[in-house]
């Protein structure tokens, strides 16, 4: 149930964000479901630590304030059965989000990718009104078409004027169409003519071109560029890369299932109150550990991105890591003790 909500809040947020992209006239609406579902993978590698945590800790206090705890001490009940429950919860929580960030996440960012680039083009069709001149994303270049056809994403009586390298270039052809090129776009003109002159002339000398098709780079749009590739690979494509940005990617993986393994040990703690006494303290204390643990990650992460020895950066994550962990098992020993 703590997934569950923490999950809706956060994909609320990506929606008020999609939404304020669409009133920019970036992300058309048709796909905004679908882009939503297909962010759902981030929302719980962002949310699924903190989940746990929070939804094992209100577990456990329930249990000590309905007196289940005293009972089970009272019985002699080894402090390992209830160790092996709380460990192996946070052992599957830690596998089911290394699936998800290894290979449904990556899965999920490609077809994300794919499907804003469709929408992008699918705007980019609907912006060009018949009748009236309209740019494409070129500097000096204005199209003017008759007719449009959405659903073949053509375009017919077609009149273009582009005015640059000291050139001034005028194209009339019948018919014209948008093409994807490998993450790029292109304007591809059927039956027409190309003519063009300098600009420090006047009108002299004239080149007129007659074609049965001639096809003009477009800007491609940014959905379609990753900077990064290595977050396209599942991890045992990444496993085979070398290079320090596989490195990093691994790393930033990695991030979520370590934090639940890490702060598990902090959550025994919350049993060793009483029915009536106060709880809030070890579980404020947990969390405010868990939320500087993950924003250091994080920063440390994006340091490391940007360092010119990135290996430094990696290193002190691993540190930080290590040193939550043994903090969670002094935690863990103090309630073996107790109990």
């Amino acid at each position: 149930m703590t997934l569950a909500v923490l999950v809706a809040i956060t994909l609320a947020l990506f929606l008020a964000e999609m939404l304020g992209d669409l009133s920019a006239a970036w992300l058309p609406g048709t796909g905004l479901l679908q882009v939503l579902l297909l962010r759902m993978p981030e929302a719980l590698v962002l949310t699924a630590p903190l989940a746990l945590l929070i939804g094992t800790m209100m577990s456990l206090g329930e249990l000590v304030a309905g007196e289940e705890v005293t009972v089970m001490r009272a019985a002699g009940m080894p402090p390992q059965l209830l160790a092996r429950v709380l460990v192996g919860l946070a052992l599957i929580w830690m596998v089911g989000l290394i699936l998800l960030v290894g290979w449904i996440q990556p899965w999920a960012g490609q077809r994300s990718a794919e499907l804003a680039e469709t929408m992008a083009e699918d705007w980019l069709i609907r912006s060009i009104q018949p009748g009236r001149f309209a740019s494409l994303g070129v500097d000096g270049l204005m199209l003017y078409v008759r007719e449009v056809d959405v659903a073949q994403r053509g375009f017919s009586g077609v009149f273009l004027h582009h005015t640059g390298d000291a050139r001034v270039e005028v194209i009339v052809a019948r018919q014209g169409r948008i093409l994807s090129t490998g993450g790029g776009r292109m304007l591809e003109l059927l039956d027409g003519v190309h003519i063009g002159h300098a600009t420090d002339a006047p009108g002299l000398p004239l080149r007129r071109v007659a074609f049965a098709r001639n096809s003009i780079d477009l800007p491609g749009s940014s959905a379609a560029t990753d900077d990064v590739p290595t977050t396209r690979l599942n991890l045992v494509a990444l496993t085979r890369q070398t290079d320090v940005a596989a490195r990093l990617e691994w790393a930033r993986r990695l991030a979520a299932p370590l934090l639940c393994v890490a702060m598990i040990g902090f959550v025994f703690p919350v049993m060793l109150g009483r029915a009536r006494g106060r709880r809030m303290a070890p579980v404020l204390v947990a969390i405010a550990i868990y939320l500087a643990y993950s924003n250091l990650a994080q920063l440390l992460l994006g340091r490391a991105a940007l360092a010119e020895r990135p290996v430094e950066a990696l290193t002190a994550v691993a540190g930080l890591h290590l040193l939550v962990l043994v903090m969670g098992l002094v935690q863990f020993a103090r309630w073996w003790r107790q109990w």
